[in-house]
């Protein structure tokens, strides 16, 4: 009897100490926001895979791409309303590389969820900035509470199949990573030096610029039918040379990325005579 009477106090302290706690809930009167890009899903099932980042390289773009715009979708909970509800969206500085104007271009200040709906995309315009053929930089979104919504979801598993472990996403923040890296095509390796002269990531791109070659071209080199084989090589040098010589005449010489006049091996040598 006496331990029965000792389990029944032990039992009524941890209700009442249970009791105090203040348990956050989310009624239908309230409103939030939060990031939720999804990656992929599985055929033929509802199911979904989710993640907090973007990686884009333009490397897999053409020649003439300057900017892309990437985006990512914001969603609400809550009911949905018939008027429009701006909601705050500002960069994450401690998360961010990039350079406004150099990098990306933004228009957050006008962000709203229209009217009738319950997400819209938030879109960035990244640009196609030189560095990028050397680093790598880093945007981050971050979401701030208003008066049309507050944030109550900071995490959320990277999967809807809730039978399956995941790891946790942040659904208050989002980050775009982009960048414009290369490696040397061992096509170049192999052939390239006698009419281009040692690879550089500048020199591939301007080469693939006159040549209207892509990354995929310099995949398939030497194949049947490819873009890129060493029968159009000199002829390749040849279109190269004529174009920096040109733009050298012109007085808008190209420059590799450590400020050095980009030049081809004889007999495809650009004269740069006039800036010694």
């Amino acid at each position: 009897m006496k331990y029965r009477i000792v389990l029944l106090i032990l039992l009524t302290g941890l209700f009442f100490s249970c009791s105090k706690q203040e348990i956050p809930v989310f009624t239908s009167d309230d409103h939030g926001v939060y990031f939720q890009y999804r990656s992929s899903y599985v055929y033929g099932t509802s199911i979904e895979n989710y993640t907090d980042s973007l990686s884009y390289s333009f490397s897999s773009a053409s020649a003439e791409t300057s900017s892309v715009v990437l985006s990512v979708p914001l969603r609400t909970m809550g009911k949905v309303m018939d008027y429009d509800r701006p909601v705050k969206v500002v960069i994450d500085e401690e998360n961010t590389t990039a350079i406004e104007g150099v990098h990306y271009e933004e228009n957050l200040d006008t962000l709203y969820i229209p009217a009738g709906q319950s997400s819209v995309n938030v879109r960035i315009r990244f640009l196609r900035a030189e560095d990028l053929l050397e680093k790598t930089v880093r945007l981050g979104l971050k979401l701030e509470a208003n008066e049309h919504f507050g944030l109550y979801i900071d995490e959320y598993k990277n999967t809807n199949s809730y039978a399956t472990t995941g790891e946790m996403l942040d659904g208050i923040r989002f980050t775009f990573i982009v960048s414009e890296m290369y490696t040397e095509p061992s096509y170049w390796t192999w052939f390239g030096g006698d009419y281009f002269g040692a690879w550089t990531a500048k020199k591939y791109v301007t080469l693939n610029s006159v040549m209207e070659w892509t990354a995929s071209d310099w995949s398939r080199a030497g194949g049947t039918g490819a873009k890129v084989v060493l029968g159009r090589f000199s002829f390749a040098a040849t279109r190269l040379q004529e174009y920096l010589q040109g733009q050298a005449d012109a007085g808008t010489p190209v420059l590799e990325s450590d400020g050095t006049y980009m030049q081809l091996p004889e007999p495809y040598q650009v004269d740069y005579s006039k800036y010694e």
